[in-house]
């Protein structure tokens, strides 16, 4: 698999937002926090529906109350010789009051090194999420919008780059565990769903129709302190 080379961007845009959210909510400040994830597009082979095996590993640190630095690495993207990764800071811009969410943004960007072919591409994004803390434990819903941006004026083959923006809403839950050491992630995307999946290569079964794919995602994450 040709990451960069061989595939268009509105492929290309499925495979770099198969990731879910990194982190919602900020950890608190000199918190440090590990984990992974497990998932992406729901695909369907003969009478199976399932989401397509995707791996990563995540860090976190909280610089602040209110401000995490985190980063992910896609496993699985090293298998086909490619070298991915995400990157960004997540900020409460409000806090909860009754019904009225937390929200946070997420500025950050996505990057790829093909080692095949020495190429490689870098991806702003921007995530914006609403979420609701509930119980002693402070577990939450959430719902958003994750936002990259294309900054390459040519697709593959040197064809003109007609799509700078693609979005993805999301929706999701954190369980936290009783001593909140532990967090159990789920989470489903609807990965590029301004950009028509007629012509994929893969045989995607998204919700929304003949656009974009639906992703479903399974996480763990532990506080170490």
């Amino acid at each position: 698999m040709k990451y960069v080379s061989l595939l268009s961007f509105s492929i290309l845009s499925l495979l770099f937002s198969c990731a879910p959210v990194r982190f919602v909510e900020p950890l608190q400040k000199k918190q440090l926090a590990v984990g992974g994830n497990f998932g992406g597009p729901i695909i369907s082979q003969g009478n199976i529906v399932t989401p397509l095996p995707l791996t990563a590993v995540e860090v976190g640190y909280g610089l602040d109350t209110n401000l995490t630095i985190h980063g992910g690495l896609h496993t699985t993207a090293m298998l086909f010789g490619n070298f991915q990764m995400d990157a960004g800071l997540t900020y409460k811009v409000l806090h909860q009051n009754k019904y009225i969410p937390n929200i946070s943004v997420t500025p950050g960007a996505n990057f790829i090194y093909d080692f095949d072919d020495n190429i490689s591409k870098l991806w702003p994004k921007l995530d914006v999420n609403a979420y609701w803390n509930y119980g002693k434990r402070n577990s939450y819903f959430y719902f958003g919008l994750n936002n990259i941006f294309e900054l390459s004026k040519t697709m593959a083959h040197d064809q003109p780059q007609k799509q700078r923006w693609i979005f993805s809403p999301q929706i999701g839950h954190v369980l936290k565990t009783k001593q909140e050491k532990w967090q159990f992630t789920a989470e489903i995307k609807f990965l590029a769903l301004n950009q028509d999946n007629s012509y994929a290569f893969l045989p995607y079964t998204p919700i929304t129709g003949s656009y974009g794919a639906t992703g479903l995602y399974l996480g763990l994450r532990y506080i170490i302190k």
